[in-house]
């Protein structure tokens, strides 16, 4: 983790000690990469918009301080916080899991969609199953929710794609790819090519699941 990111967790942690937040850091800041901007969320024990925006405030605040770019491509509205019973929600009810079938929309860049209910859910998942750093209240059950998202996201590419062959590499590459419309990366489920850690991280969570998946012969049952 690099020093913005060490700043960034003091400011918020000695701003808000009396919300005890939980901070997730992920992106290329966990590798000490130099990053454009601060990929970070909090997580919060209830809504409170007064609460949010001020949240939010600081961070943009922050991100000027130190000449980062503030990317508000999905807003902070939108990325920046929720609630641990949201996040327990989007694990518990996939997102990908509708009307009896599995369903994977590729990534749509238009001010609807990134500032959707579905862009919200899909960032969180993809922040609980890449590298990432968590601090505060919610450390152990956070760790425990990030394998149960591992969980969901191979249930979901397994029934989604049909696929058989249940190896690293193949699950690998349809995490990567959507083969049926070529969607890649950020317009397909976020997992990008970009660090041979990040790929590091993905394969050994994967055989991870795969491991769960044999002591539980009720997983990734396909529906």
């Amino acid at each position: 983790m690099n020093k913005i990111c060490s700043e960034y967790i003091n400011l918020i942690l000695k701003k808000f000690s009396h919300l005890q937040i939980t901070i997730i850091i992920y992106g290329s800041n966990i590798y000490n990469a130099s990053a454009s901007d601060l990929d970070v969320c909090l997580i919060l024990d209830e809504k409170d918009d007064v609460i949010s925006n001020s949240i939010i405030n600081e961070t943009i605040k922050f991100h000027k301080k130190n000449k980062l770019k503030i990317d508000e491509e999905i807003p902070h509205t939108n990325k920046l916080i929720y609630t641990y019973n949201e996040v327990k929600e989007i694990i518990e009810n996939n997102p990908f899991y509708k009307e009896g079938k599995y369903v994977i929309n590729d990534i749509v860049k238009t001010k609807e969609f990134l500032n959707s209910k579905e862009m919200k859910q899909r960032l969180l998942l993809n922040i609980l199953t890449t590298d990432h750093l968590i601090v505060g209240k919610y450390y152990k059950e956070l760790l425990n929710l990030s394998n149960k998202a591992w969980d969901l996201m191979l249930d979901t590419i397994i029934n989604y794609f049909e696929i058989e062959e249940l190896s690293v590499d193949n699950l690998l590459q349809h995490l990567y790819t959507n083969k049926y419309t070529g969607a890649t990366g950020e317009m397909f489920l976020g997992y990008k090519k970009n660090y041979i850690e990040k790929e590091k991280y993905l394969r050994k969570q994967i055989n991870n699941a795969l491991e769960r998946k044999k002591q539980d012969a009720s997983g990734f049952v396909k529906k």
